[in-house]
């Protein structure tokens, strides 16, 4: 099982499949029982009600959903890519249940579900740039092997995927330059090579010798001693893979290490400001990965996180404002309502600083009023969010 929302702007691998070469003129997809999660924070700070609601009962047949191309889609060569952007919010509806009890709302937890969705080729690049020529992005995991070149791994989703590893592969994390060993939790970005197999550019590592791994976004911090991570992808014993958003309490230790997942391993230069993750930074609506050894629910007792990873995210924002900082253009960007970060973090704005290293692939020029999808690491300065932008892309609306 796949938690959607946590790829949002980028391309990760779901599964290799053989497709006879010729023209397709149409594709269908074929899911089975889901679930989507509905955050309430109506009731304000420290009350948050995280509701589940199931797309096809347990026992459903999978369903089908088809799609006609309006391009016809050729496959040709050894290996191609096939990129699957489906559109959660348009796809979507669901009746709410109401606090207390579901009886008191008709209907309550009903949902519908009619993917919107589109489907386009990659023609892997010799040097992927972005999720459209071949890039990989942010595949999280634990090490199952690491030998003769290549590092294997269970992703969150449970697939096992395979790495091939070369002298320009950067590690990265807690363990420094060291690559990581069997157990280890990690987070992969990779090239899509012309093979149809993945050359991993990054291996940022996590978690070493631990039990568990929590990565999303912080819906609580509290007294710079607790964070409460959504859990939306996490990977360990008594949790179902994938599923998302098992939120759960982490305690800060006097010797926890920070790091941040920079995608090519070292902190971008000439920025105005320092970009810095602390436990004195921290803010809800980050997304952070935090592994541990145990889970609060077991002893009733807040584990210990002995990293915290700040992880590249996504965000759909309008732009306010276009400027010149350090010879950087920055976007003033408003986010929407219904944003986690508006809901549970510092504020409703995010500067966005677009670096050398930052791809932008929208149809048009983005200019004031216009929606766009920013994609990179978020920061707290002082209670300025800032976003050091890797790639830009047409945003969507209201998501």
């Amino acid at each position: 099982m796949v938690e959607l929302g946590s790829i949002n702007g980028v391309a990760r691998p779901l599964v290799s499949v053989d497709v006879p070469q010729g023209t397709y003129t149409g594709v269908s997809l074929t899911y089975g029982g889901s679930v989507f999660a509905v955050i309430d924070h109506s009731g304000g700070a420290g009350e948050d009600d995280i509701g589940h609601y199931n797309i096809g009962m347990s026992g459903t047949p999978p369903a089908p959903a088809k799609l006609t191309l309006n391009t016809p889609l050729t496959v040709m060569g050894n290996a191609m890519g096939l990129l699957l952007n489906l559109d959660i919010p348009k796809s979507t509806t669901f009746v709410p249940y109401l606090a207390g009890s579901p009886n008191l709302q008709p209907n309550g937890g009903n949902v519908t579900f009619s993917p919107v969705y589109s489907l386009s080729a990659i023609t892997p690049a010799a040097q992927p740039s972005t999720l459209k020529d071949g890039l990989v992005e942010d595949v999280h995991g634990q090490v199952s092997a690491n030998s003769g070149g290549a590092l294997t791994m269970t992703s969150d989703t449970g697939s096992v995927l395979s790495f091939n590893l070369s002298s320009s592969t950067v590690f990265a994390g807690p363990s420094g330059a060291a690559a990581p060993g069997t157990g280890d939790f990690v987070d992969v970005n990779a090239a899509l090579q012309q093979d149809g197999s993945m050359l991993a550019t990054l291996v940022q590592t996590e978690g070493k010798g631990l039990t568990y791994a929590m990565s999303g976004q912080i819906i609580q911090y509290s007294f710079q001693q607790y964070v409460q991570n959504s859990g939306r992808e996490q990977q360990g014993p008594n949790l179902p893979n994938g599923v998302g958003f098992y939120s759960n309490n982490e305690q800060l230790g006097p010797s926890t290490q920070f790091e941040v997942a920079w995608p090519y391993g070292v902190a971008e230069t000439g920025l105005p400001f320092t970009p810095t993750v602390s436990a004195a930074t921290l803010v809800p609506g980050q997304n952070v990965a935090t592994p541990s050894d145990t889970l609060q629910y077991i002893g009733n007792v807040i584990p210990v996180t002995n990293t915290v990873t700040l992880e590249p995210q996504t965000i759909d924002a309008t732009i306010a404002s276009t400027s010149t900082v350090n010879g950087l253009t920055t976007y003033q960007v408003n986010l929407f309502s219904n944003d986690l970060i508006a809901l549970y973090g510092p504020g409703t704005s995010v500067v966005v600083y677009v670096t050398p290293h930052t791809h932008t692939i929208t149809t048009s020029a983005l200019s004031n009023g216009s929606v766009g999808r920013f994609r990179g690491l978020l920061f707290n300065d002082g209670g300025t969010l800032r976003m050091v932008a890797t790639e830009i892309e047409d945003g969507v609306t209201g998501s």
